[in-house]
């Protein structure tokens, strides 16, 4: 398995400096949040959006958002995966949210990877959204959103 740091793309959105990233409850959290082009990955974005990324607060808290593709994955695969994650970095901008704001394609394994770069990131809190589904499918199909939940170093948010 390879790290996430050897596994990833960053958009460098505002000339990122590692200890602006450190753990500090007083400068704000660390949010991430998993999307995938899903309604329920939408979900996950507005609820963070909504409930934590709060200009009114006071806090700026530091957002992540995160997407993976498999390993294997043609490049087009990681041109639509970039795509998506511009789309979301655009819609945070439209909202008019001064956000310190970072953009993260990993590659490999979804479950571990997003729990891996939480853990890399010294994330306080991973919203992810779930796909609803039943006990049976969940059970035959596993849930990336159970696995990160029960995975996670940090709090996860499961947002429906």
């Amino acid at each position: 398995m390879t790290s996430p740091t050897s596994a990833t793309t960053h958009f460098d959105l505002e000339n990122f400096n590692p200890d602006d990233w450190k753990k500090d409850i007083v400068a704000g959290r660390i949010i991430c949040v998993a999307i995938d082009g899903s309604d329920d990955g939408s979900k996950a974005f507005y609820w963070a959006l909504n409930n934590l990324i709060k200009p009114s607060t006071g806090i700026n808290n530091k957002l992540v958002l995160l997407t993976c593709i498999p390993a294997s994955a043609p490049d087009s695969a990681r041109l639509e995966s970039n795509a998506l994650l511009k789309k979301y970095v655009d819609l945070v901008k439209a909202a008019n949210l001064v956000v310190p704001l970072r953009a993260i394609l990993l590659k490999g394994e979804v479950r571990t990877q997003l729990c891996d770069i939480a853990v890399e990131l010294k994330a306080d809190l991973f919203v992810i959204g779930t796909r609803g589904l039943g006990a049976l499918k969940r059970a035959v199909l596993g849930s990336v959103s159970d696995y990160v939940s029960k995975n996670c170093e940090c709090t996860v948010v499961i947002a429906k």
